[in-house]
């Protein structure tokens, strides 16, 4: 499905690579086009007034980003930043209406994705504000190393996804390495039981 949606608007793509830590575009900047993931990971981050950024959401192969704006008609409204070495191509439609003269499939393929993302906000939501920050830490560092095994994380990393301050993740992170989650022996976060840290999630969600 995504090689054939991405062969109908080949002629409207550009092929871009981008170092680690390289900005993809910039909160306010214009809108030129959306983005697919060939290879590597990419970030997107939220910018406050004071200039802090904090990460949001991340990117993989095979997943599009930057389209919000085809439907909004708005500026990119956060920032984008490759995280790892990442392969994109660049699709130059900047529209909803010009995507879907173009490629109908792609342009269906987004509009589910715009509403997957926006029941995923949703959920994560309702857990800021229901889950204990305990509780917070271990989901969102289950999903990044689940899912992202291949990227060093960051306590300061899953503070921000996690919506809690790095001071809390690294003290709490004492805790699991006490209790052989984490790994002891290293001073970055190092997953040592993915099935241990998910048990002991649920248990303390279940208190």
């Amino acid at each position: 499905m995504i090689n054939q949606v991405l062969q109908e608007v080949t002629a409207y793509t550009d092929e871009r690579d981008y170092a680690k830590h390289q900005v993809v575009y910039r909160n306010g900047a214009p809108t030129r086009g959306f983005f697919y993931v060939k290879s590597g990971l990419i970030g997107l981050y939220q910018t406050t007034e004071s200039g802090k950024e904090s990460l949001l959401r991340i990117y993989g192969p095979g997943y599009f980003f930057g389209y919000r704006s085809l439907f909004t008609k708005q500026d990119y409204r956060s920032t984008a930043r490759a995280m790892l070495p990442s392969e994109l191509l660049q699709v130059n439609l900047s529209t909803f209406t010009e995507l879907d003269s173009v490629s109908s499939n792609l342009s269906g393929f987004l509009v589910r994705g715009v509403c997957y993302e926006l029941g995923e906000a949703e959920n994560r939501l309702t857990q800021m504000t229901s889950n204990s920050a305990k509780v917070r830490i271990m989901d969102a560092i289950y999903h990044l190393f689940d899912n992202h095994p291949e990227y060093q994380w960051t306590y300061r990393e899953v503070g921000e996804y996690s919506g809690t301050d790095t001071t809390t993740v690294i003290r709490f992170c004492k805790e699991l390495k006490g209790m052989g989650i984490l790994d002891s022996e290293s001073r970055k976060l190092q997953v040592s039981s993915i099935q241990g840290l998910k048990a002991y999630r649920d248990e303390l969600a279940g208190d």
